[in-house]
């Protein structure tokens, strides 16, 4: 399991964009720091995908939602602590 912070309106199944009650209230809420982890198996499940880059090229991967930060620092703080890349505000 690999994980990454991103900063992205998260959302928490993978039915279109407002579809779901509570997909539409986090979209209303704007951008957030979000702990995801990337899923590289082949279950019969459906899941929210994103793009993004390795070694240079992009992919688009599965994905689950792990946790939604409060904010930048507290992102921040899980970064360092875990060692992991947070984007640039």
């Amino acid at each position: 399991m690999s994980e990454k912070i991103v900063k992205m309106i998260p959302f928490h199944c993978a039915r279109p964009k407002g579809a779901c009650k509570r997909c539409a209230e986090l979209a209303e809420e704007g951008e957030k720091y979000c702990l995801i982890s990337f899923q590289y198996s082949a279950e019969e499940m459906a899941r929210p995908m994103i793009t993004i880059e390795i070694n240079g090229e992009e992919v688009l991967c599965e994905f689950d939602l792990i946790k939604i930060f409060k904010d930048e620092i507290e992102a921040r703080e899980y970064a360092m602590e875990n060692g992991l890349d947070i984007p640039e505000s």
